[in-house]
């Protein structure tokens, strides 16, 4: 017999991201799961450096991506121009494409 789900408050589900098709908590701030948030992220789709701080709670994006990098992942870094949520507009902002082949 399953259990019911608990019921999550907003607050809740506002520090969670679905990764995969999964939820994923935004609150691990530690290297280890802001890397494995990135990765997954980038799995489905290239992500920003103001998205992937504002969206996954990766503070200093270009940092993880050096490491997923070491760790042998093709990801390729093109500088676009952006709006923050502000509406101030940043040019030279990096977006990340994960590339096939390298590590899985």
């Amino acid at each position: 017999m399953s259990r019911p789900q608990k019921r999550r408050s907003p607050r809740e589900a506002g520090n969670e991201v679905c990764l995969g098709g999964q939820p994923q908590s935004i609150t691990d701030t530690s290297t280890a799961a802001q890397r494995m948030r990135l990765l997954a992220h980038l799995r489905h789709e290239a992500i920003d450096t103001l998205a992937a701080r504002r969206d996954l709670n990766v503070m200093h994006p270009a940092m993880r991506v050096k490491e997923l990098r070491d760790e042998g992942h093709n990801i390729v870094t093109v500088r676009v121009g952006r709006y923050d949520d502000q509406g101030r507009a940043h040019h030279n902002v990096a977006l990340y494409t994960l590339m096939p082949g390298g590590a899985r």
